[in-house]
């Protein structure tokens, strides 16, 4: 039969109709096979990579076992370098990323593999090429000889005496100087020995100009986002910023009362014109944390109200570091988190000899899966007490976080680790878990004694704070050209002032070079201010999460304040503890801190809670005397 010119059309209309949808069709089945042949290609390129990273973590075992079993390793023949264990690495990342950035990501089907391909494809200081890599090693070290280097000849002739290095000689000798003129003279020496024919400036302009360049391998426009690359966030400085004013009326009443005991305690540091704080004054005032005897007295200072001694009590009760390390693993045990076997004690952690470590003495943990180890410190005190207790929040991240695929096995972002371990420092120093411990014979302190204890813990934190901001956004607005380096001095020190209200001891000028020692060791992104600066807010929003969640800490009831919550054995912490420490990097850090906070921006909150008794009698104390809080430095640094 037939067609009618009309059922021609009729088809003829519906064949045109059906075009887009057969192209679509095919171009659909298209693209599903070829996403389906980057996964393939990617998990193959991940595989390998995996392999290769498997043998730096054979490496790393290596060496723990070598320096643990006097000289050879048990596994057979000499163990490796440090060097080499890094040079492997640098290889396998620099390579493995050039691989991972061609990849589709959009393309890729499973999450999980474009969360690996978007974290493994982007690098900071690996991106750069051999020779680049090498020269910014080379420029880190000088940095840290800056520091750690005996470089600093002080008023004496250096051929009679040997020359001190800032950490740990300088820092120790101005925690017990006496005089203001040895602080100033001191401030001033090791300045000159660093900045000795411009060397500290021309080594920070060479180690920016590496990282502007790194920078460009990842496609980025504006340098800070490289120096942020973990963060995930546009414009993070500013959330930090924000953190900083939030907390600044407790700072500044702070800051008030400690420039009054400046005044009492140094004559001669003229405070009173502008308000503003000696730099080499609020070093010792920050050196001074942990030192027994300091020169800038305690909302209390009579004897009867001084924070009792733990020291014998911890050698009587607790008698050794091992079992100091095992009353620190049980706390995370009372929360239901892993058990350290008597296998772990006896095949994975090791004593320091006696002249290992330096005069920090920080345990250390290594990461080679399936395995885990620890080195552990064998001085005996209460503040190693708390740092072990972190030490074991950072051993429990490792062994959960073993399992995730390689790329993810690591923390969200830098500083969220210690967070978490801030949070059982925190917990670990309170009265409450000392009394647990039988260190102390009640779970609280006087009224006296505990705003004795938020002083000191103040001073530690609250005045820290602000220059680990400052210190990064100094490095990030010369990174990004904000800064020029006519300006670097001026700069830095209008940034002082503004968020810290500290000064220069006398006029300096745009020739000079002033970033104090903690600056220099912000440099590598490994130990960044950034990462600090996270570490201690988000620590006490997780600690705020815990206190509550564990009914440890009740607002508004004086029995349980947040200075003084222990969340041991609390299950339901442990519950969030446990699920943000499987995520590892899985997930956006945003996500993560969600699970335990219910917030996705960082917050000042949780220090303004823990500090509230001090802040509360900073203002009524600053008004007996007085003082009016807050800064208007004069301009301390000249163009030149």
């Amino acid at each position: 039969m037939g067609l009618s010119t009309k059922n021609l059309r009729l088809i003829l209309v519906m064949v045109v109709a059906l075009i887009p949808t057969l192209a679509n069709c095919s171009f659909n089945k298209a693209t599903s096979n070829h996403s389906a042949n980057y996964e393939q290609s990617t998990r193959e390129i991940l595989a390998t990579a995996t392999e290769r990273m498997q043998n730096i973590w054979n490496m790393k075992q290596r060496i723990f076992l070598q320096l643990t079993s006097k000289g050879k390793s048990p596994l057979g023949g000499q163990a490796p370098t440090k060097q080499e264990v890094e040079n492997e690495t640098y290889h396998l990342m620099y390579e493995l990323a050039a691989n991972l950035s061609v990849v589709p990501v959009n393309q890729l089907e499973d999450p999980l593999l474009r969360r690996r391909v978007q974290r493994l494809a982007k690098l900071q200081l690996l991106g750069l090429r051999p020779r680049d890599y090498e020269q910014a090693k080379d420029l880190l070290r000088s940095m840290r000889n800056f520091v750690s280097g005996p470089l600093v000849c002080i008023s004496e002739d250096c051929t009679t005496r040997r020359p001190l290095a800032m950490y740990p000689h300088i820092v120790n000798k101005n925690m017990r100087a006496k005089h203001y003129e040895d602080l100033v003279l001191n401030w001033f020496s090791w300045r000159r020995a660093i900045n000795d024919k411009d060397t500290a400036k021309s080594t920070f302009i060479d180690y920016v100009r590496l990282l502007r360049i790194a920078a460009t391998y990842n496609g980025h426009v504006t340098p800070s986002r490289t120096w942020y690359l973990n963060y995930d966030t546009e414009n993070f400085q500013a959330e930090m910023e924000a953190v900083v004013w939030e907390i600044m009326p407790l700072y500044r009443e702070l800051h008030a009362y400690l420039r009054h005991e400046v005044q009492v305690t140094y004559p001669k540091a003229d405070t009173k014109s502008d308000g503003a704080i000696v730099a080499p004054v609020m070093d010792q005032i920050l050196s001074q944390d942990w030192y027994p005897h300091q020169f800038f007295r305690t909302p209390h200072p009579s004897r009867q109200h001084q924070l009792p001694s733990v020291h014998r009590r911890l050698e009587e009760v607790l008698v050794t570091p091992v079992k100091i390390n095992k009353k620190a693993a049980e706390f995370f045990e009372s929360l239901g988190l892993n058990h350290m076997s008597d296998g772990f004690y006896d095949r994975y952690s090791r004593r320091m000899n006696d002249d290992e470590g330096g005069p920090d003495c920080k345990s250390q943990v290594y990461y080679f899966p399936p395995n885990v180890a620890l080195r552990y410190c064998p001085k005996l005190d209460y503040k190693k007490m708390m740092q072990i207790h972190g030490t074991m929040a950072e051993l429990q991240y490792n062994i959960y976080k073993r399992d995730l695929p390689f790329g993810l096995d690591t923390e969200p972002c830098p500083g969220f680790g210690g967070a978490l371990a801030e949070t059982v420092v925190l917990a670990s120093g309170t009265a409450r878990h000392l009394h647990r411990l039988h260190i102390l014979l009640n779970d609280s302190l006087s009224e006296e004694q505990s705003l004795n204890r938020l002083f000191r813990m103040g001073v530690h934190t609250l005045v820290a704070v602000p220059q680990y901001f400052i210190n990064d956004k100094f490095l990030v607005d010369v990174m990004d050209g904000r800064i020029g380096v006519k300006e670097y001095n001026c700069a830095y020190w209008r940034l002082q002032d503004k968020y810290a209200g500290v000064q220069p001891p006398a006029l300096h000028s745009s020739k000079d070079f002033d970033p104090d020692f903690k600056f220099y060791r912000g440099m590598n992104p490994e130990t960044s201010n950034t990462k600090k600066f996270l570490s201690e807010i988000l620590g006490f929003q997780f600690y705020r999460s815990f206190c509550l969640v564990s009914g440890q800490y009740k607002p508004g009831d004086p029995k349980f304040p947040l200075h003084n919550c222990d969340f041991y054995d609390s299950k339901e912490a442990g519950d969030m503890m446990r699920e943000m420490m499987k995520l590892g990097a899985t997930r956006h850090w945003r996500d993560v801190m969600e699970i335990a906070t219910g917030e996705r921006k960082l917050s000042g909150r949780g220090i303004l809670e823990y500090f509230a008794p001090l802040f509360t009698w900073l203002k009524e104390r600053n008004k007996q005397l007085d003082i009016e809080p807050g800064w208007d430095a004069d301009e301390l640094c000249r163009k030149e």
